[in-house]
């Protein structure tokens, strides 16, 4: 018996002692009683949202606004409600359906919950980025939809979903579309510290809605009339409109005939395919219950991006939050004349352009980012241009859901199809020539700022000179005059070199008489000159074709750009294999008044008899070959300079004669009397005692060119409009000599 009693008041005892710990652990766990409260009940609780509350309630929301979470929610107040079923002719909330009801929460609601000290920041995975940040993604989506669409050329009706991703493989392979993620639509605003932070104005917004009142915090069509009002899950801010979701930029194309054209007969045409996807497939059942084959809208990857892609790149899970895509679509009376007139010059039917000319033609409309009006002139495309719009040339301008869609009164302006480029890139003929623009040169010519004139070599012309390209190898080869065939690597430097010759700075158009007057001209660049040619008469030389006896010439008429002149020919200008000291004993044969000098460069140890080359002197490189006449070889020999017998055994005189050839070939180098005034200095082949390279001084004006040596001496070159030119090579014949002592 007494062991029953003390079993029971142990009993008793542990009784006690729970009872007091859960009074304790209730104590710290229960909710606390200043926290606010959930966001459903703090809408109840200010007492300006007893519509929305209603439509929460018929989306289907209250209970999940009512418990624990972490949201942001723009909640617009009974005023905006009201005047949302006046514009939509709704007598009363009950009238409005409970999907749109759901699509106005759901666009409303926000993940994660940010006050106004963090809306206008991006966050990114190294953290907060401040003043980036004016997009928030949604809980709203679209999913899936059926549509009639054409798939191998037949007509189906089939449950369509947009690809989440722009294209590019992710996930081991999986490509446009990754499983679980729903393409959540966002929101746009407009705080004021994200409109200084970016140096944007007040116009920026009111572009786009022209009709709000200015403030500091807006939110798509409307604004902030109270903010950051806190809640037990989340933070609610009171908006003065009502926003249904917006559409992508693929939906408002969509949904927007008057660029039809563009939609359908450039975009949909030629960069849309439809790929059915098992998982999406699945993911539709689940939603729906219904089985289905679900085909995903998938753009070709040629393009910036997919337009029906919600999430910005992805390249960090929150990039959308400081970023968005913009287009700049031109109307059907736009477009529709531009490509009969411009575009299909060269072609009778858009699907026989290429592909990559038509993608080209598209990016010049897609920009990856979001551009404000201000911002026009400063952020570019893919080609790296700028939008060359002025307001006044917007018809339409929209916030969708996934940036900004533009509607245009005119075609971007774009390099490509402004400057002596189009006249390759739009005619099949000059396809093998784009390609090797494209490789090396394209920047180059498409730059409006710099005036050029391009020789147009066709692909006939190359076929007929022995050069082929594999499209399916991808590998070009030459067979040359004596039928040997050269390789891919060792082609492709050819035509590299030989393209460079047909390109020509001209800032003002030293080259639109070429058919009735005489001269030369340094091709390339400026920054990076390239190796010159001459032309008499119209007929066009570079080093190769004069020891060829092959002369280019041009056919047909002068096209122009924006930024110069294009010419046809009928011939590639060549350039030459000649050695230094082959050049040398031509033109001293061809111009027997500089042979003397051509004597002491023979007898020279510095001249490899074998080989005919110069020491020194490395073949492909640039070089400038100063030739002393014979009166000027005379005068240093009276002067002391050189040794009478070019063929001395003497050591002083062999230290001679090499300093004074040296002295006279200039390395890195093509001067010619064309007025280039950059160049104001060359360093020579001679060394002095400290094994530093001797420069020599140079004065160029138009057939006036001049050199200064080490004694401060003058000595103007010989003008020859038939400039003499080999490999890489300028020679000139000086009437006087330079001194190399100083």
């Amino acid at each position: 018996m007494r062991f029953y009693k003390l079993i029971f008041l142990l009993g008793l005892f542990t009784a006690f002692c729970l009872s007091c710990r859960k009074e304790a652990f209730d104590d710290y766990y229960s909710r606390p009683d200043d926290l606010e409260s959930p966001i459903y009940t703090r809408l109840e609780e200010e007492g300006r949202f007893s519509h929305f509350r209603r439509l929460i309630e018929k989306a289907g929301y209250m209970q999940t606004l009512n418990q624990a979470g972490y949201w942001t929610l723009f909640a617009p107040n009974d005023d905006a409600v009201n005047r949302f079923l006046q514009e939509h002719n709704y007598a009363t909330i009950e009238q409005v359906p409970d999907a749109i009801a759901e699509q106005i929460v759901r666009y409303a609601l926000i993940y994660n919950a940010f006050q106004t000290n963090r809306i206008s920041d991006y966050q990114s995975n190294l953290g907060w980025q401040e003043g980036l940040g004016f997009r928030r993604r949604t809980a709203y989506y679209d999913g899936f939809r059926k549509e009639k669409v054409k798939i191998n050329g037949t007509e189906r009706e089939i449950v369509v979903g947009a690809s989440n991703r722009n294209n590019v493989t992710v996930n081991f392979g999986t490509p446009y579309y990754v499983d679980g993620d729903n393409n959540n639509k966002y929101v746009t605003y407009f705080h004021e510290k994200y409109r200084q932070f970016n140096s944007l104005t007040a116009d920026d917004y009111n572009f786009f809605y022209p009709s709000t009142p200015t403030s500091n915090f807006h939110f798509m069509g409307g604004s902030v009339a109270k903010a950051d009002i806190i809640a037990e899950n989340g933070v609610i801010h009171e908006v003065d409109v009502v926003t249904l979701p917006r559409p992508s930029l693929d939906q408002y194309l969509r949904e927007n005939d008057e660029y039809s054209f563009f939609r359908d007969s450039i975009l949909n045409q030629f960069f849309v395919t439809y790929e059915y996807s098992p998982t999406a497939s699945k993911t539709y059942e689940y939603r729906t219950g219904q089985v289905e084959e679900v085909y995903i809208k998938v753009y070709d990857p040629l393009l910036a991006f997919s337009p029906n892609n919600e999430n910005f790149l992805k390249e960090e899970d929150n990039d959308g939050q400081q970023d968005g895509y913009s287009m700049f679509i031109p109307t059907n009376d736009v477009i529709e004349p531009w490509i009969r007139n411009v575009f299909l010059e060269h072609y009778r039917t858009l699907n026989r352009v290429p592909k990559g000319v038509m993608a080209d033609f598209i990016n010049t409309m897609l920009w990856q980012s979001a551009v404000w009006p201000s911002q026009f002139s400063t952020k570019t495309n893919l080609h790296e241009e700028p939008a060359r719009f002025t307001k006044a040339d917007i018809t339409d301008k929209q916030m969708v859901s996934n940036g900004f869609f533009y509607g245009t009164s005119k075609i971007q302006e774009s390099d490509l199809f402004n400057t002596v480029y189009k006249h390759v890139i739009l005619d099949p003929e000059y396809s093998l020539m784009l390609m090797l623009l494209e490789r090396e040169h394209k920047r180059l010519v498409i730059n409006p700022g710099t005036k050029f004139t391009l020789f147009l070599f066709s692909n006939s012309l190359l076929n007929r000179l022995g050069y082929s390209y594999n499209e399916r190898l991808n590998e070009w080869s030459w067979i040359d005059r004596n039928g040997n065939t050269m390789g891919h690597g060792q082609t492709q430097t050819r035509l590299a070199r030989l393209l460079y010759s047909h390109i020509i700075e001209t800032p003002n158009d030293e080259l639109a008489n070429i058919n009735n007057t005489q001269g030369f001209i340094q091709t390339g660049d400026r920054a990076l000159p390239g190796e010159f040619i001459k032309w008499n008469n119209g007929n066009i030389y570079a080093a190769g074709n004069e020891r060829l006896q092959e002369p280019v010439q041009i056919v047909g008429t002068a096209k122009f750009g924006n930024n110069g002149r294009v010419y046809y020919v009928n011939n590639l200008l060549e350039f030459s294999n000649e050695t230094a000291g082959e050049a040398m004993a031509r033109v001293a044969t061809e111009n027997p008044n500089v042979s003397r000098f051509w004597e002491y460069v023979l007898r020279s140890p510095l001249y490899v008899a074998n080989d005919r080359v110069i020491t020194g002197v490395a073949g492909g490189s640039l070089y400038t070959l100063l030739m002393p006449n014979n009166d000027a070889v005379q005068q240093a020999i009276d002067d002391g300079v050189l040794p009478a017998d070019p063929a001395t055994g003497d050591i002083v005189g062999k230290f001679q004669i090499e300093n004074f050839i040296k002295y006279h070939i200039l390395t890195n180098v093509n001067v010619a009397a064309d007025g280039n005034q950059d160049i104001l200095s060359a360093i020579t082949l001679m060394k002095d005692e400290n094994d530093e390279s001797q420069t020599v001084n140079v004065s160029n004006a138009v057939g006036n060119l001049r050199f200064i040596d080490r004694k401060g001496r003058t000595i103007p070159s010989v003008y020859n409009p038939d400039l003499y030119l080999s490999d890489r090579i300028v020679l000139h014949e000086l009437n006087g000599y330079l001194n190399y002592n100083n």
